[in-house]
């Protein structure tokens, strides 16, 4: 089966979805499950809230050389790989008998996770075809949105009726259903170049990543530094009830699936002005948070726009680091998960620490300090990855001389071998 026959592409794509609302869900569901598993296992809750922290880690120290040394794999038979490890290792999860058990699993999830997150983005800008990479990754995508608005909350729900491993257990059984009908339907997809660990460095200075990246970095970071404890900020500076956060945070997730899928419908034509203009929204609302928690229209008209705003950047900028790293896109793409998951983890770091000595009120400031540190990298950089013109993801021609204005006569047979032999493709 190849990208041109069997299903169309649009059900490929959402199948993949389906598979990243499976893996975001798994993620971040023992943040949900907390105190269950922490009462379970008798260990102390900050002790197992560094689950995630060491999860984030681990995502951003292993994803660059692991998609490095699985680079030589068919696309399709790597994915597969890394999901099945994912589902293997978390019905492990659910079978921990105590918590070094448990995040000894968790750290091979890690493991599969960065790969995952590595290679989706361009297997399904493949699938989807030339000039598409947005859509798709916004599509895609959109399975992250779902896991926060549906995923994580029916996962605690079943987590705190049945117990937190029978959470883990059906996720898992969900997984391999989603894994055996992807085995069937999605196409192969040859390899990229060879490439080796050694060689990261040289695609990290491709022209225009290295921006890309950093931003990415500061901003995931100011993010989770208030999305962590978004819980303390909602019910110390802004006043609201405990019964009532769940609501709020389901506003959240659901702009935020409207904020994936209109950045996918922009950003494959207007990629610069959609980057630029979703900072200055998460920035506006950001402001907000920290200028008026009190007031409650205010407060929820920014929590819908941060919302929107922090779930259509990851669509801009995997979408740039396909258009910018074409050559070797699954190896830019394990850059950029890599200062994604640190982000997320010095976040909560970051966000942990500031509330040891300033109220949950000051989170918003910190921020919006890392945004717009984000920000300036962007816009004082000019970098390829956030042109004025029209998106492409289409593979460069192939180069035989050195560019030149002026038409030159066809060279004898001798010298067009000498020249074909410096052929890249």
């Amino acid at each position: 089966m190849s990208p041109s026959t069997g299903p169309r592409p649009t059900t490929r794509l959402l199948l993949l979805s389906l598979l990243v609302f499976i893996i975001g869900t798994i993620e971040f569901l023992p943040v949900g499950l907390l105190p269950d598993i922490s009462r379970d296992l008798g260990v102390d809750p900050s002790r197992t809230g560094l689950l995630v922290t060491v999860y984030a880690f681990t995502v951003g120290l292993t994803a660059a050389p692991l998609t490095a040394r699985t680079s030589a794999w068919p696309r399709k038979r790597l994915f597969l790989t890394v999901c099945a490890v994912f589902m293997a290792a978390t019905a492990l999860s659910g079978l921990s008998p105590n918590y070094t058990a448990l995040a000894a699993t968790r750290l091979l999830c890690g493991l599969a996770h960065g790969v995952f997150y590595a290679i989706v983005a361009g297997y399904a800008a493949a699938i989807a075809g030339p000039g598409r990479s947005g859509r798709a990754t916004a599509i895609v995508f959109a399975g992250v949105s779902l896991a926060f608005v549906a995923g994580v909350p029916l996962g605690t729900a079943a987590g705190t009726a049945f117990g937190w491993r029978t959470a883990f257990l059906a996720t898992t059984v969900v997984g391999l259903a989603a894994l055996l009908t992807a085995a069937r339907l999605l196409p192969p997809v040859p390899p990229g170049p060879p490439l080796r660990v050694s060689d990261l460095p040289r695609v990290a200075r491709t022209p225009g990543l290295a921006p890309v990246v950093l931003t990415t970095g500061l901003v995931i970071l100011g993010h989770f530094t208030l999305y962590t404890y978004v819980t303390e900020y909602l019910r110390d500076a802004a006043g609201i009830a405990s019964a009532s956060v769940s609501a709020v945070l389901l506003l959240f997730g659901l702009t935020g699936i409207a904020g994936t899928l209109l950045s996918g419908a922009l950003v494959d034509t207007r990629p610069r002005a959609t980057l630029l203009g979703t900072l200055a929204l998460m920035a506006v609302s950001l402001t907000a948070l920290g200028a008026a928690p009190a007031n409650r229209p205010l407060l929820f008209l920014a929590i819908a726009t941060w919302g929107l705003a922090c779930t259509a950047l990851p669509v801009c900028f995997q979408t740039a680091v396909l258009r910018t790293a074409r050559d070797a896109p699954d190896a830019a793409s394990s850059l950029y998960v890599a200062a994604f998951n640190t982000g997320i983890g010095a976040g909560a770091l970051t966000g942990g620490l500031l509330l040891t000595v300033t109220p949950p009120a000051a989170l918003p400031w910190a921020a919006l300090a890392l945004l717009l540190a984000g920000t300036a990298t962007t816009t004082l950089t000019r970098a390829r990855s956030h042109p004025h013109h029209s998106a492409t993801d289409t593979p460069p021609p192939t180069r035989t001389t050195s560019p030149s204005p002026h038409p030159t006569p066809t060279p004898p047979p001798r010298t067009r071998t000498h020249q074909n032999s410096r052929n890249t493709t």
